[in-house]
């Protein structure tokens, strides 16, 4: 069998109750009840969130997208993060606020009976409403902000979701060390695939094997997406004509899927000899994502796909090359661009022609879709 890529790295830790930093680089599973993320690194992120709020002439903000209140309390129980301009924030938890106590470091956790007494307990601990207050706009359903503006009915309601994700996209030595370790997990999945991979086994049969030992290691089976309606399964696993099947994710891989309810994925076909078995696997640990994508073959994979699989190499060290601050990301999209069609591939380039995904990479942190 013939395995083709290389694989990539990059994991760690906090306070009273937390496995060791060296327990998380090992991607040694934890109680949910006893993570959290450490206090100075939380300080950190709201003080940046503060900056962000003064500069937009903000009073408050007030976060609720699970992804960020992980980001900024360390918690995705049911919650409402207050965050003043000036100030210690407040987590207000309707459910589960023992739970929400136990893994948030922040020292104001407070149970909310009610998303209608909320105004009244932001009163209660901060002695006035706020004026401007931002939220996550890009997420919030407007059913739900329809609800706050008839609780906060003299507030202007700005949004933050740029300046969130923007403050996210930048990762501390903490959160790479966590990336790593997540990336650890689909290093030694990828090593299983020589010994399960073989004629005849099916793409559904072989994707639960890997699955089954992913999570036997430790990934938490859940990833998140920010944008509207794009959902992925943490690992995509097709193999010959179901790679080049396109779909709605904004990805250039997709499949056919097991029905059109998912439109996406594996499906119950043989795997043949010589034919390109790819394996797009998101590993997660605590929280946080890494990124893979591997091919694999039963014996020589035709010419035309090894020229295609050198003429990709070649645009990614150039990509690598050309990645440096300051750099658009639409600049480095054009020179891959280009690189494809000096080489003829450019109806193939990120999925064939006309279903091309228009990027060359994506960020990754606790969403799949971070920025850049």
């Amino acid at each position: 069998m013939t395995a083709t890529g290389d694989p990539a790295a990059g994991t760690g830790h906090r306070a009273s109750g937390a496995p060791s930093s060296a327990a998380i680089a090992a991607g040694a599973p934890s109680s949910a009840s006893t993570q959290s993320t450490p206090l100075e690194e939380v300080d950190r992120r709201l003080a940046a969130l503060q900056e962000d709020l003064a500069a937009a002439g903000l009073d408050a903000a007030l976060i609720l997208q699970n992804a960020d209140l992980y980001y900024y309390a360390g918690t995705v129980q049911q919650s409402f993060l207050y965050v003043p301009a000036s100030g210690a924030a407040t987590l207000f938890v309707r459910r589960v606020v023992e739970r929400a106590r136990a893994e948030s470091p922040l020292p104001g956790v407070v149970a909310l009976r009610s998303l209608r007494g909320l105004p009244d307990a932001i009163r209660e601990r901060y002695g006035t409403l706020p004026k401007r207050l931002g939220l996550e706009l890009d997420v919030l359903p407007v059913a739900l902000f329809r609800k706050f503006e008839s609780l906060f009915p003299e507030a202007w309601a700005g949004d933050i979701s740029r300046a969130v994700r923007r403050r996210r996209a930048v990762k501390s030595p903490y959160e790479v060390e966590l990336i790593r370790a997540a990336a650890r997990i689909t290093d030694e999945v990828c090593a299983r695939i020589p010994q399960l991979l073989h004629e005849g086994v099916r793409e559904n049969q072989l994707a639960g094997r890997l699955e089954a030992i992913a999570r036997a290691l430790g990934h938490e089976g859940f990833i998140r997406m920010r944008g509207f309606n794009q959902e992925m399964f943490y690992g995509q696993f097709v193999s010959g004509p179901n790679g080049t099947v396109p779909s709605y994710p904004d990805t250039p891989l997709a499949g056919e899927g097991l029905s059109a309810a998912v439109g996406q994925g594996v499906t119950t076909r043989a795997i043949g000899r010589g034919e390109p078995v790819v394996f797009d696997f998101v590993s997660v640990r605590r929280g946080y994502i890494a990124d893979f994508t591997r091919i694999f073959s039963l014996g020589p994979l035709p010419t035309a796909c090894r020229r295609a699989f050198a003429v990709a190499l070649d645009i990614e060290q150039a990509v690598a090359a050309a990645a440096r601050p300051g750099v658009s990301c639409r600049e480095l999209y054009e020179l891959a661009l280009e690189r494809a069609a000096a080489s003829g591939l450019a109806d193939g380039f990120m999925g064939s022609a006309p279903t091309q995904a228009r990027f060359v990479g994506h960020g990754v942190g606790l969403e799949l879709d971070e920025l850049p």
